[in-house]
């Protein structure tokens, strides 16, 4: 049985979740579950993962295969793209896969498409992931399909919290230098953010490209290693990888990882101290941004570091 699902009420808006399986894409699952007037929707290749949750009906789909994404996308309102290929295959999926969703959810006729998109990724052709973000976005807009973009910046946590481990071996891993500063999101607000963007009840929110961000701007890599160690009361010892050693290795590494490539340049991108979220529109549609030290709190709580 591949459905857990409790809604059956035909008012309801079925909002499909693209990217459920993952780390991010569980959370907006649990985020649009807790919404009376949606019907949640998970897809994956394989349909509902042994640990599915009620509230949600599973359905099967890959963003490779476009008759499945037809099948998936039947009786859909909003869908919910969170999904990065890139991770786990190739950049090449990304932009395949991302050009099948566009082109299947225009021809069910969806609603809104709500697409997690990067802060600052029209200046960031050199990043391959970055620059597969705005090409989705650019589609997205020809296709004719109403729109939000959810442009967020960096993941504070990830699944594997490289972060968390460090702290707790009263280490911080810096990129780069101490200073130059970036925007970051948690992703249980950024998981909020998206499912908000979807659930949205009129069309004011259609059409618009959102940052997402922290309330006190963007920080270096000190100044949050600072607010760690003042929640944990931990002293940390920073451990910093220079730029220059980016810029040496960026072009062998490309030889054998296309990753390590990918995640190179992004850093590169970083340190040109532009990724900046403008947060009008967060705030505007989502309400006050939490603040470093609010968003920092949480995940710490969350790790078991305080």
């Amino acid at each position: 049985m591949n459905q857990t699902s409790s809604a059956s009420s035909s008012t309801l808006k079925r909002v499909l979740v693209v990217g459920a399986t993952g780390f991010l894409g569980r959370k907006i699952l649990e985020n649009l579950s807790q919404d009376p007037g949606v019907s949640v929707l998970g897809m994956s290749r394989k349909g509902a993962p042994a640990d599915a949750k009620l509230g949600t009906e599973w359905v099967q789909g890959d963003m490779m295969d476009p008759a499945s994404l037809d099948r998936a996308l039947q009786g859909v309102d909003v869908v919910v793209s969170s999904a990065n290929g890139y991770m786990k295959e190739s950049i090449k999926v990304d932009f395949q896969g991302n050009s099948n969703l566009v082109e299947a959810a225009a021809r069910a006729g969806v609603k809104r498409f709500v697409f997690l998109s990067i802060v600052r990724c029209e200046d960031a052709s050199d990043v391959p992931h970055f620059h597969a973000k705005k090409v989705a976005e650019d589609m997205i807009k020809a296709s004719g399909v109403p729109y939000v973009f959810i442009r967020a910046p960096a993941f504070l946590d990830q699944s594997s919290d490289y972060i968390a481990d460090a702290v707790k071996a009263g280490k911080f891993y810096a990129v780069g230098d101490k200073t130059t500063r970036w925007s970051y999101v948690l992703t249980d607000d950024l998981a909020v953010y998206l499912a908000k963007a979807a659930s949205w009840p009129g069309d004011e929110i259609v059409n618009q490209a959102i940052d997402v961000g922290w309330r006190d701007g963007p920080k270096s890599q000190q100044e949050i290693a600072t607010i760690i160690s003042q929640l944990t009361h931990k002293r940390l010892k920073m451990w910093v990888v220079p730029w220059v050693l980016f810029r040496v290795l960026v072009r062998p590494v490309r030889l054998f990882s296309e990753l390590g490539f990918d995640l190179m340049r992004m850093f590169l991108f970083f340190g040109r101290g532009s990724f900046v979220s403008d947060i009008t529109r967060h705030e505007r549609y989502f309400g006050p941004a939490p603040t470093a030290r609010d968003a920092i709190t949480r995940w710490a709580k969350a790790k078991n570091l305080i």
